[in-house]
């Protein structure tokens, strides 16, 4: 199994870059849109997320007092499309709650170090890791290496034994990058448009952009 070696990181995401171009994440306007998208986007794909943000938008919600102030339920019918919806309100309500704290100014809160940030971040009822690092790269510009399902998947694949759930691996990790937050959301961004082309549940290893450095490619995955 790998090890974290900066020469072969780097050499993935140039391969990845060079192959789908840079990604714009997070497609979003505002800040408070990446903490709603963040939200909304737990177990449900993007495109039901963007369909969910433009009616908040047509309901005047897309701006925190207004959707703080505005009742569950007016909520809960513009975020359907995301599922969950009572569900997914209740989170977004705990933010907002956490949020007025801090006078719904994302300025106050860019005060807090990286790990106080975080820690506050984890203390709300709805935010967990993957969520909370989405917000603290994309809004904040934090060093952190967001950890979901798609970059377990494509570093496993790739031969490495480091758990990316160990704050230690994540910050090794992080490290080798140069602790650039630009170049960590873009490789995020990457890594989810790679996994959603070729490194899939079932794998399309045949024209992988990674296939020369892959072990898992060549395999027939039935």
């Amino acid at each position: 199994m790998q090890k974290i070696d900066d020469q072969r990181i780097k050499y993935i995401f140039r391969m990845l870059l060079d192959t789908y171009g840079a990604q714009g994440w997070w497609p979003a306007f505002t800040s408070f849109e990446i903490a709603v998208g963040a939200i909304l986007v737990q177990n449900t794909m993007w495109r039901n997320v963007k369909v969910s943000i433009k009616n908040l938008e047509r309901s005047g919600l897309l701006e925190p007092y207004r959707m703080y102030i505005a009742s569950p339920q007016k909520i809960a019918t513009a975020i359907k499309p995301s599922g969950f919806p009572r569900l997914k309100t209740d989170r977004l309500r705990n933010f907002l709650k956490f949020f007025e704290k801090f006078s719904f100014d994302f300025e106050e809160m860019k005060k807090l170090d990286t790990y106080s940030l975080r820690k506050s971040l984890l203390s709300v009822n709805g935010i967990g890791k993957e969520t909370a690092d989405s917000l603290l790269l994309y809004i904040f510009g934090r060093p952190v290496l967001i950890v979901d399902a798609y970059t377990e998947r494509f570093f496993y694949r790739l031969g490495y034994s480091f758990s990316l759930s160990k704050e230690s691996e994540k910050l090794n990790f992080v490290q080798t990058l140069g602790s650039k937050p630009d170049v960590l959301g873009e490789f995020h961004a990457l890594i989810v448009r790679h996994s959603k082309v070729h490194c899939k549940v079932k794998p399309l290893c045949g024209e992988c952009p990674l296939s020369d450095i892959c072990g898992f490619g060549g395999v027939t995955h039935e």
